[in-house]
């Protein structure tokens, strides 16, 4: 659940990469061009951005082309860190990923995804010409929906390591939205539910059931990684459903505070259905 660009900011990059006369001719992305790959990213989507409206145009549109391209941003010396985009047109989509590889020189560790995870998604209405700047990678409609449907229920969640990391890190940033306001932090071990994992995208979305918050981790780095549990700090956002909830987020243009009814729905659906419930201990 990233934030999404303004489509008319998108629609004029993505329009103007693949019209230029001097787009180099698209390199194909290995690590993404296998089916399994894409169908795990799909499978994200699926569980955190598709609707009943996307299923029924995937449906109708039968077996289907997904556009995939190689991005080569300028990046700090000795960064080998890998980008690329991935299109579906049916869909009206955009997906931005990222494949760390770098080294945090001062500690002399190597940080590194062993895939692509996403960071963006955009809903854009699709440029013509594709074929100038991307790959196509050809997808049976029926293998992808036994896929999705067979796979909706697996889940993942962090292990007891980050759990307990998580632990502090969640009550610290409760602790901190709440000053200065009426609300205070219950005395009594909070109720917490971790959303399940997901193996293409760096964040963890945690619900606070007595505090009805929403807390989202993000990390530029593989949150399971070892070295990150000890070395980057969790990016976190807190909404509070009471308060920070909206039908759409043009009421609040520019600002990102807020979330859609329709996000927060599948936020708590994917922490309190496919979700662990977790009680944590009261932080000293």
């Amino acid at each position: 659940m990233k934030r999404i660009l303004p489509a008319v900011i998108i629609q004029i990059l993505l329009a103007s990469c693949v019209t230029s006369s001097n787009q180099p001719i698209p390199r194909p992305v290995e690590d993404l061009s296998h089916k399994e790959e894409v169908y795990e990213v799909i499978g994200h989507l699926y569980r955190w951005y598709l609707d009943e409206i996307d299923i029924q145009k995937a449906t109708k549109a039968g077996n289907t082309t997904i556009w995939l391209r190689e991005m080569t941003p300028k990046l700090d010396p000795g960064d080998k860190s890998r980008f690329a985009e991935l299109i579906l047109p049916v869909l009206g989509v955009i997906v931005t990923l990222k494949k760390t590889d770098y080294t945090i020189e001062e500690l002399n560790i190597k940080v590194a995804t062993d895939n692509f995870k996403i960071t963006r998604v955009s809903r854009i209405n699709m440029p013509k010409n594709l074929e100038k700047a991307y790959i196509p990678v050809n997808i049976n409609r029926d293998d992808l929906r036994k896929y999705l449907f067979t796979r909706r229920g697996e889940v993942k969640f962090p292990d007891e390591k980050l759990t307990e990391r998580l632990r502090s890190t969640v009550r610290a940033q409760i602790r901190q939205h709440l000053q200065g306001k009426s609300r205070k932090l219950p005395d009594t071990p909070p109720v917490i539910h971790f959303a399940p994992l997901s193996p293409v995208a760096n964040e963890l979305w945690v619900f606070w059931e007595a505090g009805r918050m929403l807390i989202h981790f993000s990390s530029d780095l593989d949150i399971n990684n070892p070295h990150a549990r000890e070395y980057d700090k969790l990016s976190a956002m807190i909404y509070d459903i009471d308060e920070q909830v909206v039908v759409s987020l043009q009421e609040v243009p520019g600002s990102n505070a807020y979330l859609t009814r329709d996000q927060v729905g599948r936020a708590l659906y994917n922490c309190m259905i496919l979700g662990k419930r977790v009680i944590l201990e009261p932080v000293p």
